[in-house]
């Protein structure tokens, strides 16, 4: 029979749903034995078809819904006006067309489809379809959708007897339970049914009625929460047999609700739910990138094999969809990047290989198609630039063409960035790779299995990437030298990273005494996209292990390059390559890594090799100049030399090699080799070291990388001179260097403050590092002397500046700024640590006092008043805004005076820890500013910070300006101000009184909400003699207008201030805690008990998550859910 719940969520639908109730009670009396009709199983039917009809024409069905029979006979429509033609007619009666052979098997589909639509089903479906999303407010997926699929088929049955059929045994009865189940799913709300959900959850031997009962559910929110809810292992198996489609995703929406099943079971029944994982892993992915996601968090918790991430492949590289947002691209590969490096050695097989290399191959791609990208942008932005700057009148719309064509190049490198892999993870996996081969000795792992598979991924990988960089950019791409690169470092291309890790690999083979043909074995690939780049390669690792012995009782030098093994073959096989490399090499411009090879096989090339070496090396270089050859090219008084023109440029390549060359190979050359060093005094230099690039612009003279190197060699007095003696000392840009060379090392470079003052030489420098040194006062070791001198060297630098700016907001000097900044720091810092200045405090607080004083002036005096009109700020009503003075421009927070004025209040509440009283000079500074600029935000700001220390330690002064705790809506006030900067303070809460802090809340002050809230929950004591009756106060905050919102506001604070449920293996919720979850229960019953306006109640939901008990929340939940449906 029809139940209370379900009658009153019928009557709650309007006259549809009455209806629907009168029809199922008769049903329902017929069926109890009512007597007097002949035929009581037909009339049971045609009340159940009766009552679907009703609930299928609630509010939210579509009116004209797509069904079978509509969408048939369009497709029948469509075929008959496609067939018709001249031709002869088909053996059943349609028109086919001439020379169509494929027509008809169209036909006989047709006419096998006319006798189909005879079985509605469609059209139900879908009107209840939406009606389920009308109440519930979310979009129906696969699941729900398919459970729907009930009311076509209890609607078909009931029909029939409408349409003749007569009624089988039994069969009313079925029908009509089966409308009371199907009305019951979709009309009774969640919190309703909430506790058969947790009922189903808990059941440890399920059965496959219990999944059918899952598989009707038409909520969506149902699901999710069962799934959340930690249901049994038992349930995998029963689901899986029985209701297999709750267990995928929901294609129709991309989500998969069951994924928090999944968490639960890898973590209880690891062996349930991984072969589950693995063979469905694929067929999950395909829905879409949130299930991606979850599939990659889920192979994060060991849940997935290398092989099922594998298969996730094409999903976790695809290019972000149309309209996705910013970044979702990005978030799959970061996570499959972050399971390939934590994944145990022992678990990494050659489907991880193939993972990794799949992800370093899609960053390189993306590298190079981000380049084409951003250079087509730019190419748009700078016709937009051009088209802007052409002309001395601007075509209309063209400076806004230009701001869109800017911030489209803005949006193409955040959308780049934010898509593809970052460097941190691309150098992580490059890194891995060679770990995984050579595990470290004594961890996890031995040999590895697919060692070849990695060595050809890397080489494979630098090749796709040459081949993908143009020619001419190569030689840029490339000009580091290879064996100064280390993965971590922050690069601008990914090339030289991977040219790195061909080498680390190569190392790491030769360190486990690998032969040097496997080593090599995939390198050739690397050749076939540049040559030289090869030769490069080669050079380097050779030159790093060269096949050489120590010579008997010979101590070996540790810092000397490892030697291969010296067997006959395999040095050998070493010498023809180095020979070939550093043959090859000659031919170009020395590179540091051909430059040491060649150094190397040049001097130790053995006996029997050194004819051969010298001849192919002479070739490699160029024939040497004849005097009267060289007399024409360097004729005598020459300055300057072009190195672009034949013959020259070849001779000058000797000129760059010759460090390194012996003095057979430079027979000849000598008059070149003198001429040129005539010019060049200092010779060339050697190619072994790399030179590193000039730039084209600095800021500053001294490198930063440089003076951090004497820092940390010569301590920081000399790096202070070096920054003194600078030829552009004192520059702005020395600002950051010093913030940057201080933060490397506080410790040292705070040791001796007055020291590093001297050393400086110059105030401006003085005031940079002093500004450095307050911002890093709080790390470990800063400042091992206190900040007693560091304060006392601000104040005296400070002092021999010039004089203050002259107001507040004024323009000051960047000198004055930073001195500024570390004063104010320091001082706090001082008082905060209860530090003596001893007899540097007075002209400290003169200093302040100077500062704050010009607060004290109006920025605009009005017109002065007449006596009778006179009026005190703290005697005029605070919610008065005629009287509000209109601010000059509000006071940046930095700005000196505002900064003095905080100062002096944290001095003061450093007297009152001392147990002295608050100076009255401060007192009367802020009494005196907040009659002339009260109205600024700013200083209301500065003096609301220090409220409540003002309002328990100034009583008489907080009592005599009232205005201190006027909550003004538009208007910045010091308690307006805390509200939205402190911390909480119930007792300064209660002194603002309950119906302003109420009309705070409804005037949605920021913050009133979240203060009121804490002091609701917290003082169990006293809060209702705060704000009285909670019944009343909810009524009073939800009176309109605008009353329904700020309750609302309120609510939700008070459930974000409740304890929330914590995950498995959290630490359970404190009891002391206990009764603020009893005082959000009784708030929430009286604003249930207020009888408050639709709208007041919406963010009850909120509550969801917190800590209160089930048998607390659910009745609560269904009063909330019923007054303000969701």
């Amino acid at each position: 029979m029809v139940d209370e719940v379900l009658a009153s969520a019928l009557r709650a639908q309007g006259e549809g749903g009455v209806r629907a109730l009168g029809l199922l009670r008769d049903a329902h009396r017929i069926l109890s034995g009512a007597g007097g009709l002949e035929r009581p199983g037909e009339v049971v039917e045609a009340c159940v078809r009766s009552a679907a009809d009703a609930l299928l024409k609630l509010p939210g069905a579509p009116k004209n819904p797509v069904g079978l029979q509509p969408a048939a006979k369009g497709l029948l429509a469509a075929v008959d006006a496609f067939g018709a033609s001249p031709a002869g007619h088909t053996a059943l009666g349609r028109r086919a067309l001439a020379g169509g052979p494929g027509w008809e098997p169209v036909a006989e589909a047709a006419e096998m489809l006319r006798g189909e639509i005879r079985n509605p089903g469609g059209r139900p479906r879908r009107q209840a379809r939406g009606i389920a999303e009308r109440l519930t407010g979310l979009r129906l997926g696969t699941a729900q959708d398919k459970a729907l699929n009930a009311w076509g088929a209890l609607y078909s049955k009931a029909s029939g007897t409408l349409h003749g059929a007569g009624a089988e045994e039994d069969r009313p009865t079925h029908l009509y339970t089966e409308l009371l189940n199907l009305t019951q799913e979709l009309l009774v709300p969640l919190p309703g049914r909430a506790v058969r959900v947790l009922e189903l959850a808990a059941l440890t031997d399920p059965g496959p009625h219990d999944a059918a009962e899952l598989a009707r559910w038409t909520d969506p929110r149902a699901e999710a929460f069962f799934f959340r809810s930690g249901p049994a292992p038992a349930w995998l198996g029963v689901l899986d047999e029985h209701a297999g489609h709750l267990l995928l995703a929901d294609e129709e929406n991309g989500v998969w609700p069951a994924a928090p099943f999944f968490e639960h079971l890898n973590t209880t029944a690891p062996d349930a739910a991984r072969p589950w994982l693995a063979v469905h892993a694929e067929q999950l992915a395909a829905t879409g990138p949130a299930v991606v996601d979850a599939l990659l968090r889920l192979a994060l918790a060991g849940a997935l094999t290398p092989a099922a991430v594998r298969s996730l492949l094409p999903h976790i590289t695809a290019p972000a969809l149309p309209g996705a947002p910013s970044g979702q691209g990005g978030f799959a590969r970061r996570l499959a990047a972050r399971w390939a490096r934590t994944i145990p050695v022992t678990s990494r097989d050659g489907d991880w290989v193939v993972v990794a290399e799949a992800l370093l191959t899609d960053a390189v791609d993306a590298e190079h198609t981000g380049h084409l990208a951003l250079e087509a942008v730019l190419k748009r932005a700078h016709a937009a630039q051009e088209a802007t700057e052409a002309g001395s009148v601007l075509a209309p719309g063209a400076e806004r063409a230009a701001a869109q064509a800017d911030l489209e190049v803005e949006e193409a490198i955040a959308r780049q960035n934010a898509d593809r892999l970052p460097d941190r993870d691309v150098a992580g996996l490059l890194r891995e790779l060679t770990a995984t081969v050579h595990p470290t000795p004594g961890g996890e792992g031995g040999a590895f299995r697919w060692a070849r598979a990695v060595r050809g991924a890397v080489a494979g990988l630098l090749r796709r990437d040459v081949e993908a960089t143009a020619s001419a950019a190569r030689e840029l791409v490339f000009d580091v030298d290879l064996d100064e690169v280390r993965l971590g470092d922050p690069a601008a291309f990914t090339g030289p990273r991977l040219a790195r890790t061909v080498l680390d690999l190569a190392a790491a083979d030769a360190a486990a005494s690998i032969p040097l043909a496997e080593r090599l074995r995939a390198w050739p690939r690397i050749t076939q996209a540049d040559a030289h780049l090869h030769a490069r390669l080669l050079a380097a690792h050779l030159a790093a292990h060269p096949p050489r012995t120590p010579a008997p009782h010979t101590v070996p030098d540790p810092g000397a390059p490892t030697p291969v093994g010296a067997a006959g073959e395999e040095a050998g096989e070493w010498w023809d390559l180095a020979v070939d490399a550093t043959v090859r090499l000659l031919t170009g411009r020395p590179t540091p890594e051909g430059a040491r090879l060649a150094h190397l096989v040049l001097t130790t090339c053995p006996p029997e090799r050194v004819e051969g070496l010298q001849r192919q090396a002479r070739a490699a270089l160029c024939p040497s100049p004849a005097a009267a050859e060289l007399e024409q090219a360097l004729p005598a008084g020459t300055t300057h030399i072009d190195g672009t023109v034949e013959p020259l440029a070849s001779w000058l390549r000797v000129w760059d090699w010759s460090p390194v060359l012996t003095a057979p190979l430079l027979e000849g050359f000598g008059p070149l080799l003198a001429a040129v060093r005539h010019l060049h005094p200092a010779g060339p230099p050697d190619p072994r070291a790399a030179q590193p690039p000039i730039p084209l612009r600095h800021t500053v003279a001294l490198a930063e990388e440089e003076l951090l190197e004497l820092a940390a060699a010569a301590g920081p007095l000399k790096a202070a001179a070096a920054l003194a003696a600078a030829e552009d000392t004192g520059a702005d840009g020395y600002a950051i260097v010093l913030h940057r060379l201080v933060e490397a090392d506080p410790a040292a470079w705070s040791a001796d403050v007055p020291a590093v003052l001297t050393a400086l030489n110059r105030a401006e420098l003085g005031a940079f590092y002093l500004a450095a040194t307050a911002n890093t006062a709080h790390r470990p070791g800063a400042l091992p002397a206190g900040p007693a001198p560091a304060a006392r060297a601000a104040l005296h630098l400070r002092r021999t500046l010039p004089a203050p700016a002259p107001g507040p907001g004024q323009p000051s000097s960047t000198v004055a700024l930073f001195a500024d900044q570390a004063l104010f720091d320091l001082l706090t810092l001082v008082w905060r640590t209860g530090t003596d200045l001893a007899e540097d405090l007075t002209p400290a607080l003169e200093h302040l006092h100077t500062l704050a004083t010009p607060l004290t002036t109006p920025a605009n005096p009005p017109p002065a008043p007449s006596p009778d009109t006179t009026v005190l700020a703290d005697d005029a009503d605070p919610h008065d805004e005629s009287l509000a003075p209109a601010p000059a421009g509000n006071l940046p927070g930095s700005d000196p005076a505002v900064r003095a004025l905080g100062c002096l209040l944290e001095y003061a509440a450093a007297q009152v820890r001392t147990g002295a009283p608050i100076p009255g000079d401060v007192l009367d500074l802020v009494a005196r500013a907040l009659a002339a600029r009260g109205g600024e935000e700013a200083l209301t700001t500065a003096i609301g910070v220090a409220l409540p220390f003002l309002h328990r330690h100034a009583t008489e002064f907080t009592a005599a300006h009232p205005g201190l705790y006027a909550l003004t809506p538009g208007r910045p006030t010091p308690a307006a101000a805390w509200m939205y900067w402190g911390g909480y303070d119930p007792l300064l809460l209660t002194a603002l009184g309950p119906r302003p802090v109420l009309d705070a809340v409804r005037a949605n002050l920021p913050g009133a909400d979240r203060h009121l809230a804490h002091t609701l929950l917290t003082r169990t004591g006293d809060t209702d003699d705060f704000l009285g009756d909670p019944q009343a106060a909810w009524t009073e905050l939800a009176a309109p207008p605008d009353g329904a919102p700020a309750a609302s506001r309120l609510l939700a604070a008070l459930a974000a201030h409740t304890p929330h449920r914590t995950r498995p293996g959290d630490t359970p919720p404190d009891p002391a805690t206990h009764h603020v979850l009893a005082a959000a229960a009784r708030w929430w019953t009286a604003a249930l008990d207020a009888g408050m306006p639709t709208g007041a109640l919406a963010a009850a939901g909120d509550f969801a998550d917190t800590a209160l008990d089930d048998t607390v929340w659910l009745p609560l939940a269904r009063r909330s859910a019923a007054h303000t449906p969701t």
